[in-house]
């Protein structure tokens, strides 16, 4: 399982944000900077500013930069903006009557990644994404 590909997107620009915390950047730098389509990515930061997760200064010196410190910004409320966690509560089989009493094949293996999933998306901050980021971006 991936995360979809707007998704990665926006855990790249929170990241590189993180990496970057003192400064603002253009959609037309982080665009350059990460490769990411120019107007995708507008829509993109739109999304994340109306989420309360990055902030955005109008002007020649403006742009855009994190709205909340790097330890109070969880991944799973990226994962949250761009694609919704419902699908991480789904069967993932596609069974919409698949429980722990109506098993699909896949459940009870699928529920304990699903977990782990969920944990790693509730504890992980752009605190400790950008430790080991400097280098990937």
């Amino acid at each position: 399982m991936r995360f979809q590909k707007t998704t990665e997107h926006a855990i790249r620009v929170m990241t590189y944000l993180a990496v970057n915390k003192e400064r603002r950047f253009s959609v037309n730098v982080l665009h350059k900077e990460l490769n990411i389509p120019y107007k995708y990515l507008g829509r993109l930061m739109s999304k994340l500013s109306q989420a309360g997760l990055v902030e955005v200064e109008q002007g020649k010196y403006g742009g855009f930069k994190l709205a909340r410190d790097l330890d109070k910004i969880y991944l799973y409320e990226i994962v949250g903006v761009v694609e919704g966690l419902d699908d991480y509560d789904r069967c993932i089989l596609g069974f919409p009557q698949c429980s722990s009493e109506n098993p699909c094949p896949l459940h009870f293996r699928w529920i304990e990644i699903q977990k782990k999933l969920k944990e790693l998306m509730y504890n992980t901050s752009l605190a400790d994404l950008q430790q080991f980021t400097r280098e990937k971006i």
